[in-house]
């Protein structure tokens, strides 16, 4: 009984020690971006505590160096707990080419203990470019979330009855099924209902289809994509809300509204191409909705949200605004630099995203990093 007991507490730890000589330049971006992942910080001095559903860690920067420690009562997700500091570090520090090495406990590769297998169910045309498709799955309670309202989706190819799926080394890098990676990309998690399993997410059909506008455009029931996340962060209470999106933005817009309190004041500023893509959106009655047409200008191209947001009067006390927005890497860049500068919107008072980039596919952002990305 006793080995038992010991057996059912064990402690799985790995840290690692990495040389990162600029490491004062990347630090902020990097505590950012792995709190958008279900991860609660904690700041005590001039470590960094993180929280996760499946463990713990510690992010110490020092001179030229940054010390990484996870633990984790669960085996099974010592890998994972390492990939969500490996994956956010490497990808906003890119350009710095670090290596991290683990020293602890291994316990070999694994399956993302956050991986659900979703099964279409049903494919709708919402607007001529805006396609919603209907997923069924198990245990999706972790996705069902007002605070977290992303997740990422793994393709398989078309017609697959017996899908293989990514794992996690001791590293916390990805493997991929016969070295053969599969498509991803982070799409807003539109409606869910958990207790039925049902999911939806809504796809932005672009005149150059990437690998998931291809694979929406084809989808039938049946076909099957892995999800992981959840992450992205939802709305805070606020007095006065402005949202702000283009057709990436929209289905997180669309779901903040459904939620708000019936009493939410505010804008929701929606870039689209042409009248033919406005969608009924469920708002309350103080919630003024404005479509932003581009009449034909190719998306990335226009300067509409920029614009609108410079239009807003703000509230005099900054405390009681909340901003939450998605779009793509250019008018994201100038909406960042005016919240910051012009309006002086406080930093927790705003969550906005760089859904995509016009001259950079996914992969190439995530090879050139957080230069890409980031404002």
């Amino acid at each position: 009984m006793a080995l038992a007991c010991e057996r059912e507490t064990r402690v799985f730890r790995a840290s690692s020690i990495v040389d990162f000589p600029r490491i004062a330049d990347f630090l902020d971006p990097i505590v950012s971006s792995i709190d958008t992942h279900d991860m609660e910080i904690e700041q005590e001095g001039s470590r960094f505590l993180i929280a996760a559903p499946f463990g713990s860690a510690v992010l110490e920067p020092g001179p030229g160096q940054l010390r990484l420690t996870v633990e984790t009562t669960d085996r099974d997700a010592l890998n994972r707990l390492k990939h969500a500091l490996v994956g956010p570090i490497t990808f906003i520090a890119a350009s710095e080419n670090l290596r991290i090495d683990w020293s602890g406990d291994d316990t070999g590769p694994s399956e993302p203990e956050d991986l659900r297998i979703l099964q279409v169910t049903a494919v709708a045309q919402l607007t001529p470019r805006m396609r919603r498709i209907t997923f069924r799955g198990e245990n999706l309670a972790r996705y069902d979330r007002a605070d977290q309202l992303h997740c990422r989706l793994i393709f398989q190819p078309k017609g697959t009855v017996s899908p293989e799926w990514p794992r996690l080394d001791d590293r916390g890098h990805v493997i991929w099924p016969k070295g053969r990676k599969l498509s991803t990309r982070v799409y807003t998690v539109r409606k869910i209902d958990s207790a039925t399993g049902e999911i939806e997410i809504d796809f932005a059909l672009h005149p150059n289809p990437g690998p998931a506008t291809q694979w929406a455009m084809e989808a039938t029931p049946g076909d099957i994509v892995g999800v992981l996340g959840p992450a992205a962060n939802g709305p805070k209470p606020a007095g006065f809300y402005i949202l702000a999106g283009d057709e990436t933005g929209l289905p997180g817009i669309a779901r903040i509204l459904e939620h708000l309190d019936a009493d939410a004041h505010g804008i929701a500023f929606i870039e689209i191409d042409n009248a033919d893509e406005e969608q009924s959106l469920t708002r309350p009655p103080n919630m003024d909705l404005r479509w932003l047409h581009r009449n034909g200008a190719p998306a990335g191209t226009a300067s509409l949200l920029p614009r609108a947001i410079r239009s807003v009067e703000w509230p005099q006390d900054l405390e009681q605004a909340f901003f939450w927005g998605g779009c793509e890497h250019k008018a994201f860049r100038e909406i960042h630099r005016m919240l910051r500068t012009e309006v002086q919107l406080p930093r927790h008072r705003q969550i906005f995203y760089s859904h995509w980039h016009r001259s950079l596919s996914e992969e190439e952002v995530i090879e050139v990093g957080g230069e890409a990305y980031l404002p």
